[in-house]
């Protein structure tokens, strides 16, 4: 749906080959883009310099070890796996291997965000809110699978926690109650001291939902609207910034920082539980 048209679109990138599985998805998506379909991981790595894993969080890790000991520059999908023993993996596969990361936290790339970055640090914010509200579970392409095993948690928690560190910085601690199938609230302390608040649903009937964060300060504050997001630009971003990865340049949003999400996922996920 997104990422193969995305990387196909250029100029930054360019496809050269498809994987997967089911050897008829690899086979349509190949079609669609005009590009071979590999029945043979490694046929299709001999062709590229970055793999674009797209699969389930179970699925993963295994795929991106195999790229990162190719050799090959990885572009991941949130979360890193369906747990911290298995995003751990994928880091140490990188750090062993020295390939280049970036995670699919795709507000990262979103061109309003860094005037609202700008902002925030101006005002030096002590409090903040951040949401993420959809109806995705109710029905869609999003309404299967490890989403409705697991919860909104794994599968939007790397967005909303990534998106409120981003202005207030690491989050040290947090505590949660709630439903994962319903509706998540949670207190964040941040390594400042600051404290956030942040709330998850996946189960609400909303017409456009809500992906929005504001932090206050006494100077003032700053807010930033996701709903208001131009995917031409953010897939752009997305582009240039894989490129510069394949570069060697470092990036905020790899896979360490992807592994540290996970951590405050797992937390999460175990105080839900009890």
């Amino acid at each position: 749906m997104v990422t193969g048209p995305m990387l196909a679109a250029g100029p930054q990138t360019r496809v050269t080959g498809v994987w997967s599985r089911t050897a008829a998805h690899a086979q349509e998506l190949g079609a669609g883009l005009q590009v071979p379909a590999f029945d043979d991981l490694d046929a299709l790595f001999a062709t590229c310099e970055a793999v674009a894993i797209v699969v389930t969080p179970a699925a993963q890790p295994e795929l991106a070890i195999r790229a990162a000991r190719a050799g090959k520059t990885l572009l991941l999908e949130k979360p890193l796996g369906e747990d911290v023993e298995s995003a751990q993996r994928i880091v140490d596969a990188v750090g062993e291997t020295g390939v280049g990361t970036l995670v699919m936290l795709t507000y990262r790339f979103d061109p309003g965000l860094p005037p609202f970055l700008a902002e925030a640090a101006r005002i030096e914010p002590i409090g903040g809110r951040a949401c993420f509200i959809s109806g995705a579970f109710l029905g869609g392409p999003f309404a299967h699978g490890w989403r409705l095993e697991r919860g909104a948690v794994l599968d939007i928690g790397p967005h909303v926690l990534d998106m409120i560190e981003a202005p207030m910085g690491e989050i040290v601690e947090v505590q949660a109650i709630g439903d994962p199938f319903g509706w998540v609230s949670v207190n964040c302390t941040h390594a400042s001291g600051t404290t956030s608040s942040v709330s998850l649903c996946c189960a609400a009937a909303t017409e456009n939902g809500r992906t929005e964060m504001e932090v206050y300060s006494p100077k003032g504050n700053a807010f930033f609207d996701g709903r208001a997001l131009d995917r031409a630009a953010r897939a752009d971003r997305i582009r240039t910034d894989l490129a510069a990865v394949a570069r060697g340049e470092a990036h905020a949003a790899d896979a360490a920082h992807a592994l540290h999400l996970q951590r405050l996922i797992a937390e999460i996920e175990a105080q839900l539980a009890h």
